[in-house]
């Protein structure tokens, strides 16, 4: 890629949404660690994963970062992403809960419970603020080093200039991979995560030799949502897990193969997106198929009086 073409690039990413812009939060979010793997662990400080709740409490987790799972207050949601789907709204609401600040090894009862679409979100934004170039990213992530199994995951991208390289970055937890597998959960390698575009692809050509765990009984229908969330993530418009095209509320089932063929055509443009940007830039600009969203509550109204 020329050079004026990487300048772009990395202005694109450096620029912020709805989701990732800190606003007030500004001086506070500069004042934090400029390491990134600093930076990194200290997201993974201020949220628990609401599957801690839903599992069997380990007590290695609970004794080394978290506290007891089990004084978590019973008034709050196991699951507060719909609380914190922005970047202002998870700083205020750690802040609120803490007023001294990004705490390392917070107790459970003073983080928010959020996954990992909200982790990364928190993180971009992080990065975006101090200068560094950042993107999220939906896919699919080994979370062991088999590569048998690949699970619905969000997580990060960030342009290291030494190395001229987008890094794969992963802030939702305490993975450990250092100790259990010999690199960083901040600088991992490819092969632990798979696009939605490889997977859309994958599935369609029945070229995907890979297990993947996915949400919804349809497993392309599932690669869909994050195709489309991987889409808007590099459109840096982090959409939240239930915002997706107007167009599929009845479910991929509905499309002709005309219309499976244009996603195809999205997903081939997605697996190099820098190559692709303005390509893509165009195709969100021009196809409302691709840019109209709806959402849980649109949905709702909808239906009440349509």
């Amino acid at each position: 890629m020329e050079n004026h073409m990487k300048e772009e690039i990395y202005q694109r990413y450096l620029e912020t949404s709805i989701y990732t812009d800190v606003g007030m939060y500004r001086d506070f979010i500069l004042s934090l660690p400029n390491d990134i793997p600093a930076i990194g662990m200290l997201v993974c400080d201020q949220i628990t994963h609401p599957s801690m709740y839903f599992t069997e409490p380990s007590p290695y987790l609970e004794d080394t970062y978290y506290g007891k799972f089990t004084s978590y207050p019973k008034h709050r949601f196991k699951n507060e992403d719909e609380l914190y789907i922005t970047a202002i709204s998870m700083i205020a609401g750690i802040l609120r809960l803490d007023e001294t600040g990004f705490t390392k090894n917070r107790d459970v009862t003073k983080r928010i419970t959020v996954s990992c679409r909200q982790a990364s979100v928190l993180f971009s934004a992080i990065l975006k603020a101090k200068g560094i170039p950042c993107r999220s990213r939906a896919g699919f992530m080994d979370f062991g080093d088999t590569g048998d199994s690949y699970m619905e995951h969000w997580v990060n991208e960030y342009w290291d200039y030494t190395e001229n390289r987008w890094v794969l970055a992963d802030v939702d937890g305490y993975y450990e991979y250092e100790y259990r597998f010999g690199y960083s959960q901040f600088d991992l390698p490819r092969r632990k995560f798979v696009t939605a575009s490889e997977a859309w692809l994958g599935l369609r050509k029945n070229t995907l030799h890979k297990k993947l765990d996915v949400f919804s009984p349809n497993p392309l229908e599932g690669v869909c949502e994050y195709l489309f969330m991987d889409f808007h993530a590099l459109m840096n418009n982090e959409i939240f897990y239930s915002y997706q095209p107007l167009y599929l509320r009845g479910g991929i089932q509905i499309l002709n193969g005309n219309e499976l063929r244009e996603l195809d055509m999205l997903a081939e443009l997605l697996t190099t997106p820098d190559k692709n940007m303005k390509q893509l830039e165009h195709l969100l600009a021009t196809n409302e198929k691709l840019s109209v969203l709806t959402n849980n509550t649109q949905n709702i109204y909808h239906d009440t009086f349509q």
